[in-house]
């Protein structure tokens, strides 16, 4: 194997342009696997995504493109940027789930191949290509391979946008940082850093330019670097280019919007969401830390090691001349100082922390090929690493168990009572766990298989520990994705979608359509109505009634239909009150029904109940 390995790197060192197209054909293919692989196959998911998407269909169709809205209403949680390319994807190739995720995926793609690029660029021009080329692919590929950023690079929410945004503007100061004698390099970076801040801004707000401002503070106050590099900063090229990017539909949203942008924008979806908590999302301040190791998996077993490994805690580390060798210490900074951002906030939500991923997983990939001063071949691996790599197998080994054990304990859901049973009996249970099982064989032969004695030849196996999780995981998005999607579709997704296009053929002029219990919003999309989700009858009744107006929509507000559309699950509409003959039954798909339910007769029930 060793020997296989030498020749390898050998073949490798003799051409780098071979070396790096074939790098990026892998990162090429990894990014098919884990982003665009069986896209489309699943209905918009309630309630964030279906919320998301609509609001660029509502602009393709109004022909308005600065003021958000969803639902007939105003909408300034989020400023544009993601509605703007999931609005330009439906005019490029239609309305579709694939059109409304391609934006997201291409995003998560992009910040991948930068990763790449950017650590190509600043590697040292001594190194040999397979090294240099290699620390570059690998890192790239473990953020390309890690559950937090292939979720939400397969979502068409809002989060991605923020987090490659973030991250691409992180990266453009890694370039600038480690320019060197290249002041093109320099230039780039710079460039990189004020658009992809003002990209963020447009994706979420000031967080995006706060965020990778705080992160680059914290970093060049370590360094005892802010004044030098604050002074040799060409402030006026970026606050224009920065400008250039944000100020546009911020002036054009509050010419057009007046104080209710300004108000709901900044104060609501800002201010009130960092010190408040908004849509019943609380959490205590350590909130983070298991989900940071859940995003990270199973990535994350290896941080401890790494930040032991690369001695960030000594003094030392944070002096000498800028340059590559100081990545480590940012990517650590950038990890700590967005989860203890968002840790501050009342309002917590998993997604608030996808920019902190790319920090996290640089350290690692960092840990397995390290920037090291010409011709030192670093620290060998130790017990560190050794107990990460047997941390990891016991938990793959534990994951391929509950894989197939899992399905006999999944509890029926009333909504979907045939989803247990058909992950049951889908090959799914078998598909993720052995691919899962050989990893974790994988790796337990590498820590245990006797081989060299020597010190460097063993160090050498542990600097490859990266490579079953790799594999493992490639695997299990190519197996089960293509079988879990379409399923999970099937049982879960597309009875409201067939019901929600049901409802838009059956009903009457005027008539309100109104969905029971939990906020299905891809109903919006689907139907291509306005909605009213109530959970009660009494709930039902004041909004139709005008006497509840928040988030009513105004045409049903305006409403004088003598009926109304309900949707929702069988043990919602019984929760609501409906009984034998109240409704008429227009369609049914597995246990949800849609009905046609008179006004008079919704008052009745909301005085009973």
């Amino acid at each position: 194997m060793q020997r296989a390995m030498q020749r390898l790197e050998h073949w490798l060192d003799q051409d780098a342009r071979r070396t790096t197209i074939l790098a990026l054909l892998g990162l090429l293919a990894l990014c098919a696997l884990a982003f665009f692989n069986g896209l489309g196959g699943l209905g918009l998911m309630d309630k964030t995504e279906g919320l998301f998407v609509e609001v660029p269909r509502q602009m393709l169709a109004s022909g308005d493109w600065v003021t958000p809205r969803w639902n007939g209403e105003l909408f300034f949680d989020y400023p544009v940027w993601g509605y703007w390319m999931v609005g330009l994807s439906f005019r490029l190739f239609g309305l579709s789930e694939w059109a409304a995720r391609l934006p997201a995926a291409l995003a998560a793609t992009a910040t991948v191949f930068a990763l790449f690029a950017v650590l190509l660029l600043i590697a040292p021009a001594a190194e040999r290509p397979s090294r240099r080329v290699g620390r570059a692919g690998l890192c790239a590929a473990v953020l390309a391979l890690s559950p937090g950023w292939v979720g939400w690079g397969r979502s068409s929410v809002t989060d991605m946008f923020l987090a490659s945004g973030i991250s691409l503007a992180i990266l453009g100061f890694v370039l600038a940082w480690c320019a060197g004698d290249r002041p093109l390099l320099r230039r780039l970076g710079h460039g990189a850093l004020a658009v992809f801040c003002g990209i963020a801004v447009l994706a979420k707000g000031p967080v995006g330019l706060l965020l990778p401002g705080l992160v680059i503070l914290c970093f060049l106050l370590l360094r005892r670097q802010l004044l030098p590099e604050v002074l040799r900063t060409p402030w006026p090229a970026l606050l224009a280019l920065f400008f250039g990017v944000t100020l546009p539909w911020y002036a054009a949203a509050t010419a057009a919007n007046g104080s209710t942008f300004i108000g709901r924008f900044l104060g609501f979806s800002n201010l009130e969401r960092f010190t408040s908590v908004l849509y019943s999302h609380p959490g205590p301040p350590w909130f983070y830390l298991p989900w940071l190791v859940v995003l990270l998996l199973p990535w994350s077993l290896f941080l401890p090691v790494a930040v032991s490994r690369l001695r960030l805690w000594r003094p030392e580390v944070w002096r000498g001349p800028a340059g590559p060798r100081d990545l480590p210490l940012l990517a650590a900074v950038w990890l700590v100082v967005i989860v203890l951002f968002f840790s501050a906030a009342a309002t917590k939500l998993p997604g608030y922390i996808l920019p902190a991923v790319p920090g996290g997983l640089l350290l690692v990939g960092l840990l397995f090929t390290p920037f090291e001063p010409a011709g030192a071949a670093g620290p060998p691996f130790g017990a560190g690493l050794r107990w990460s790599g047997a941390a990891n197998a016991l938990l793959l080994a534990l994951a391929a168990a509950a894989a197939v054990l899992a399905p006999r304990w999944i509890g029926g859901d009333p909504a979907y009572p045939d989803f247990a049973a058909a992950i049951q009996a889908s090959p799914l249970p078998l598909l993720l766990a052995i691919p899962l099982a050989l990893a974790s064989l994988a790796l337990l032969l590498q820590l245990l298989w006797p081989g060299p004695a020597e010190a460097q030849a063993a160090s050498r196996r542990l600097g490859r520990l990266w490579l079953p999780n790799a594999a493992g995981f490639a695997a299990v998005l190519a197996l089960v994705v293509p079988v879990l999607t379409p399923l999970l579709d099937r049982e879960r997704l597309l009875p409201i979608r067939q019901l929600a296009r049901l409802a838009a053929q059956q009903a009457r002029a005027d008539e309100p359509l109104v969905v029971v219990g939990y906020k299905r919003y891809s109903v919006v999309y689907y139907s291509g109505r306005p909605v009213l989700f109530v959970s009660t009858a009494n709930g039902a009744r004041r909004a139709l009634s005008g006497r509840e107006r928040e988030h009513v929509p105004a045409a049903i507000r305006a409403s004088t239909s003598p009926s109304i559309l309900l949707l929702g699950s069988d043990a919602e509409l019984l929760e609501f009150g409906l009984g034998p003959g109240d409704a008429t039954l227009l369609g049914r798909r597995d246990s949800h029904q849609l009905l046609r339910l008179p006004v008079d007769r919704l008052r009745r029930i909301a005085r009973q109940s």
